[in-house]
């Protein structure tokens, strides 16, 4: 990647910095259940967290304390986002 390419951000699961294009974003969302939401357009406010969008990625991050590091507050389990990370509109 050269510099000038395009935003970089960093998967929150594997921990490898790739093209923004290439992640896909979530927000944490305190007024909504669950609380951790799939951005689909990259466009919602508050604090992001990149994630590959690979089974592998996804299964990780939602696992493990990735999200709750990403967003620096306390997430349960049940404001984690389902396996299902495609929806069609946002939030």
């Amino acid at each position: 990647m050269n510099a000038g390419d395009g935003p970089v951000r960093t998967c929150i699961a594997c921990r490898q910095k790739d093209d923004r294009n290439a992640l896909t974003r979530f927000v944490f969302r305190p007024d909504q259940h669950p609380a951790v939401v799939h951005d689909v357009s990259a466009t919602l406010p508050g604090r992001g967290a990149w994630v590959h969008p690979d089974e592998k990625c996804l299964t990780k991050a939602r696992t493990t304390a990735a999200f709750a590091r990403a967003f620096r507050t306390k997430i349960t389990a049940s404001d984690l986002p389902g396996p299902d990370t495609e929806p069609k509109e946002n939030g």
